[in-house]
């Protein structure tokens, strides 16, 4: 390969890099969810669990629009089979893992995958995720990441969550 001809691909490649960073950002704030672990401990082989993912705020001057996340460590014994945006509705952000099925009065479905947040804001959508048990599991769900855009540059960023999913007695009702 020619010197020109690297030369070009190298500031082709920088051009890109700035337009969509792969990584690098800092605007949102999990609000605080790192630390705390979420269980449920009543799962069954073949049954699937909505399980939320953090609150976000925009801890930046700038307003942004959250694009897609997605929960990066997925234990043996579990799949995620989807997304969804859910609005809090009027009793504030839960936390928790709910079966398919049952209903949850506080969360609304959100018509679109974006969520947008005002500069310094915080946002009463929030992500989940549809997880599958398919046999013991073995670790729990953690990292969440997400994507968005901040003026015309995207990002992604990771916010700290954990998740414990364990097989045992059904919970009836």
């Amino acid at each position: 390969m020619s010197r020109r001809l690297f030369a070009a691909l190298l500031a082709l490649s920088a051009a890109a890099l700035t337009s969509c960073s792969d990584g690098g950002g800092t605007a949102l704030d999990g609000a605080g969810q790192g630390s705390n672990l979420v269980g449920y401990e009543h799962t069954q082989v073949g049954k699937e669990y909505w399980v939320t993912m953090p609150e976000m705020s925009n801890s930046s001057g700038k307003p942004l629009t959250v694009l897609s996340a997605e929960i990066v460590h997925v234990p043996a014994g579990l799949r995620v089979t989807g997304y969804r945006v859910v609005g809090a509705g009027t009793g504030g952000h839960p936390y928790g893992v709910i079966p398919v099925g049952v209903t949850n009065d506080s969360a609304r479905p959100h018509q679109g995958g974006s969520i947008p947040i005002k500069a310094h804001g915080s946002s009463d959508l929030y992500y989940e995720a549809r997880v599958k048990v398919t046999g013991t599991v073995h670790g729990d769900l953690t990292t969440c990441r997400y994507g968005y855009r901040q003026g015309s540059t995207t990002y992604h960023e990771d916010i700290g969550c954990d998740t414990r999913i364990r097989l045992g007695e059904p919970v009836t009702g």
